[in-house]
C-alpha cells in the first residue's frame, strides 16, 4: 500500500504490523480516502478499511483492504496480520511492551488499456485489459515504553510478483520503515508528539525522512490534535524546466487536524508540495474515520494515545 501521512491519525497499523492489538481497547476500526491532483483527469485516488484488536493478554489480530487507482491502473490489496505482545509490567496502566507482527497479504494489478492507441502493433498493448497478481509477507518490530515509542518494520520481506505490463520479476523490492517518537506532557490536558520517519525503497534506492510535530488537547470526553509533517526525500531527481536540465530533491508539507470523542475518530490531512517539481497546486486531501467497538473506557490524551 502507497504510504502517505495517514498513520499520523491514530492509524499505525497502516504501516507497522506489530501494532496490531498494540492497545487494550476493543476493535479498533479505520478506514480512509485519499484523492489527489483534483482537477486532473484519472488522477490518483486511494480507499482504505482496516481492523484490529487484542485477542487476550499476548495475542493481536488484524485486517486491512486498500484500492488504489492511478491512472489507466489500479490494483485491490488485502492483508491478515498477527501480533505478539509482550507487557513487562503486570498492570494495563502503565505500559513497558515489546510486539511482533506478522502480515501476509496480496494485491491484484489492472491495467486497462481499452483506450489505449496501437498504430505500431506493439505486443504489449492487447486492448483490453491486462491483469497480474503479487503476494507479500511483513514483519515489523515495535516497543513502547510509558511515553516513548518505535517501530520498525520491512515490507515485502518475501515477495512474489510480476510487473503489470512486461512481467518483469521485481528483484529487490524491499521496503523499510522506522520511526521513533515520544509524548511530552506540557500540561495534565495537553501533550506535545515529536516524531521521525524514516523510509527507504530498495528498488528505488530512494529514501524519505518525515519530521512530525503533533498537539494533542483534552477537553472533558474529547481528545483533539492539529499538527504537522513534512516529508524530504534524500536524494534529487533530474528534470527539466523545458530549457535546461536541474536537479531537486522530493519534499511536501502536511497539515494535520483531528479529533476523537468516545468511540468515533475524525481526522483530514492536507498536503501540498514544496519544491518546483509538481503536476499542480491543488494538493492532496486525505479523510479518516474510525470506530473503537467494545471499549468503555475514556483515557486522557497523554496516557491514551501513546500507542
Amino acid at each position: 500500500m502507497p504510504v502517505y501521512t495517514d498513520y499520523l491519525t491514530d492509524n499505525y497499523y497502516v504501516l507497522h504490523p506489530a501494532m496490531a492489538g498494540a492497545q487494550y481497547e476493543g476493535l479498533k476500526v479505520r478506514t480512509s480516502y485519499r484523492a489527489q491532483w483534483l482537477g486532473i483527469a484519472n488522477a490518483p485516488a486511494v480507499q482504505t478499511i482496516n481492523a484490529h484488536a487484542r485477542v487476550g493478554d499476548k495475542s493481536g489480530v488484524g485486517s486491512l483492504f486498500f484500492h488504489d487507482k492511478n491512472g489507466f491502473q489500479s490494483r485491490l490489496g488485502f492483508q491478515g496480520t498477527y501480533a505478539h505482545h509482550i507487557n513487562f509490567y503486570r498492570s494495563r496502566a502503565d505500559v513497558n511492551q515489546i510486539s511482533f507482527g506478522l502480515s501476509a497479504g496480496g494485491s491484484f494489478h489492472q491495467h486497462d488499456q481499452s483506450s489505449f492507441d496501437n498504430p505500431t502493433g506493439d505486443r504489449k498493448i492487447s486492448g483490453g485489459d491486462v491483469s497480474t497478481s503479487s503476494m507479500y509477507v511483513d514483519v515489523g518490530l515495535t516497543y513502547n515504553y510509558v511515553s516513548l515509542y518505535a517501530h520498525l518494520t520491512i515490507q515485502n520481506l518475501l515477495f512474489v510478483g510480476n510487473n503489470i505490463t512486461d512481467q518483469v520479476l521485481l528483484n529487490n523490492p524491499k521496503r523499510l520503515l522506522a520511526s521513533v517518537g515520544n509524548f511530552f506532557e506540557i500540561q495534565p490536558t495537553w501533550a506535545l508528539e515529536p516524531s521521525v520517519l524514516v523510509d527507504y525503497i530498495e528498488y528505488a534506492d530512494r529514501p524519505n525522512v518525515d519530521i512530525n510535530l503533533k498537539s494533542h488537547h483534552s477537553i472533558r470526553e474529547t481528545q483533539l490534535w492539529v499538527g504537522t509533517s513534512y516529508r524530504k526525500g534524500l536524494t534529487s531527481t533530474q528534470t527539466s524546466n523545458g530549457t535546461n536540465p536541474f536537479s531537486e530533491p522530493f519534499s511536501q508539507l502536511t497539515a494535520i487536524i483531528g479529533m476523537k470523542n468516545n468511540k468515533w475518530t475524525f481526522s483530514y490531512t492536507y498536503t501540498i508540495g514544496t519544491g518546483n517539481i509538481k503536476i499542480n497546486n491543488s494538493g492532496f486531501h486525505q479523510l479518516t474515520l474510525g470506530i473503537d467497538i467494545l471499549n468503555n473506557s475514556y483515557r486522557p490524551t497523554i496516557i491514551r494515545a501513546i500507542l
